[in-house]
């Protein structure tokens, strides 16, 4: 048998036909409900000529009608694309040309962004709408589904079969197509499995705001399906109604960025939530500062802080620190299962000695394909079966992997290498700073200065002196900031991960 995203829906199907596995706030699916809807959408895509091995860009927020699409996609065989639906009509054309799309679904709030896409859209030959909302110029999907059979197509899907096309945030340039197959995405979600062999068996029920646009929400979502593990999906993230329905829903696990749970922690009168449910806090994509960490502790006590290092190159997963290392690993990512090789190495790929930093690399069967129509890219990034990250790293003498920081995140002033994550950790201390980001800036002397760009709490103030002083009586004199801009808000990506790179872009020419 093949395994492949399609397969997992009729595993499930068959095995727990009654069990809730996915929750929205307007609309919940079991496990037979899901396979029949996707397999009616299934049809209506077979019906309009979509053919295995085309490429189907999707443009919508989390929610149920999106979950039946890319099961539908995967069941014919087709390349699901989805679309980062905060990108400007010219963002997305790009990544819809690039991608070669044919089609493309979309939800109708989504429409008028369509119409000013279309005309410089190349390939695409069929235009679908999701949702109530009638339209004269595109044709209605949800019609088509409701009169679709909801038998399974008789379409022959491989592992090997190109499963998606996701895009990178391009913040080094345009973004990147990864492309990933079935099998890339089975063994990611076997890999989670293996390391949480105590943990899945229970199947814990879920709490998930990423949206399905990235790897992280996409991944997210797939590790709890293939572990037939309920999960609750907020279409957009609020920190009260995700409070509401971790007491409403018993929730066992959250999911999210450091952000998240900064957001969560300053909800007033937090602690009126029945939070008892929760064993378990996930973070990954950024790490999680020691501030939020201890005040996590302090709000939901029993629960464990799960931390993961993964990418979209690698289908979301590399690696995870389990709850039963929270108190004595405290900032490492923990290690991978047996299916995916980890190395620290030098810039000749020498693998380095414990505690000493270098370049992470990685090879298993979760790895990427290939960046899409991009072979240069592709080889600096595939040597020799490893995936070479960019992620800088160090592995201690058990094996457990930490995170220093990204390669172009470093910062390098007068022969030194400063982490940023180290000066953040320090900002996050004082009581008046809610949120920090370090980062590096020309300077025609030192090549960089240290940068940060503080948020204050609300009705605070602070000097620039003040924040400089604080770091140097915590830091080393060279770490301290030379410049800090208060800022109301700091930007993110997707998910919620701060974006260094535009605050880089912002401020690059205060350091001169």
């Amino acid at each position: 048998m093949e395994m492949t995203l399609s397969t997992l829906l009729d595993l499930n199907a068959n095995k727990h036909p009654d069990l809730e596995i996915v929750i929205f706030e307007d609309a919940r699916a079991t496990c037979s409900r899901l396979r029949d809807k996707a397999n009616q959408r299934a049809s209506a895509l077979l019906s309009t000529g979509i053919e295995k091995g085309d490429h189907v860009a999707v443009l919508g927020t989390n929610c149920m009608e999106l979950v039946e699409t890319f099961f539908a996609i995967w069941r014919i065989g087709a390349v699901f694309v989805p679309l980062n639906f905060r990108n400007s009509p010219d963002e997305l054309t790009y990544v819809v040309n690039h991608s070669d799309a044919t089609s493309i679904i979309f939800q109708d709030k989504f429409e008028e962004t369509v119409m000013k896409m279309k005309p410089s859209i190349n390939e695409v030959q069929k235009f679908m709408i999701m949702g109530e909302g009638p339209s004269q110029d595109f044709i209605d999907f949800e019609v088509m589904t409701s009169e679709a059979s909801i038998e399974s197509p008789a379409v022959e899907v491989k592992e090997e079969d190109t499963a998606t096309i996701l895009y990178t945030a391009g913040t080094t340039g345009k973004p990147k197509g990864v492309l990933a197959t079935h099998r890339n995405w089975i063994w990611a979600c076997l890999g989670i499995r293996i390391l949480g062999e105590k943990f899945w068996p229970d199947r814990p029920k879920s709490l998930l705001c990423g949206p399905y646009f990235h790897t992280g929400g996409l991944g997210n979502f797939l590790y709890c399906f293939f572990n037939q593990a309920p999960q609750v999906v907020l279409k957009k993230f609020d920190p009260l109604t995700a409070l509401e329905w971790i007491e409403k829903e018993k929730i066992n696990r959250l999911q999210g960025v450091s952000t998240t749970y900064n957001l969560i922690l300053q909800v007033p009168d937090i602690k009126k939530y029945d939070l008892s449910s929760i064993h378990t806090l996930g973070s990954g994509a950024e790490t999680m500062p020691d501030e939020t960490r201890n005040r996590l502790k302090d709000v939901c006590p029993t629960a464990g802080i799960e931390e993961g290092y993964g990418m979209t190159e690698s289908c979301g997963f590399i690696a995870a620190r389990t709850r039963e290392y929270t108190a004595s690993k405290p900032y490492s990512v923990g290690f991978s299962p047996f299916t995916i090789e980890v190395r620290v190495v030098d810039e000749q790929g020498h693998d380095i000695a414990p505690n000493e930093v270098g370049e992470i690399v990685i090879r298993g069967p979760n790895i990427m394909k290939e960046y899409y129509k991009d072979p240069e890219k592709t080889a600096d990034a595939l040597r020799d079966g490893w995936l070479w990250t960019h992620d800088l790293g160090k592995m201690d003498e058990d094996g457990f992997l930490y995170i220093i920081e990204r390669k172009h995140d470093m910062i390098k002033s007068g022969g030194e290498n400063i982490y940023p994550k180290e000066v953040e950790d320090v900002l996050y201390r004082h009581p008046k700073i809610t949120e920090a980001a370090v980062f590096g800036v020309p300077d025609p002397i030192w090549g960089q200065n240290v940068h940060a760009a503080v948020v204050l709490e609300k009705g605070k103030h602070m000097t620039v002196k003040e924040v400089v002083e604080f770091c140097k009586a915590n830091l080393a004199s060279f770490k301290k900031p030379k410049q800090v801009e208060f800022v109301e808000t700091l930007p993110r990506s997707p998910i919620g991960k701060i974006l260094r790179s535009e605050l880089r872009k912002r401020f690059q020419n205060q350091g001169k």
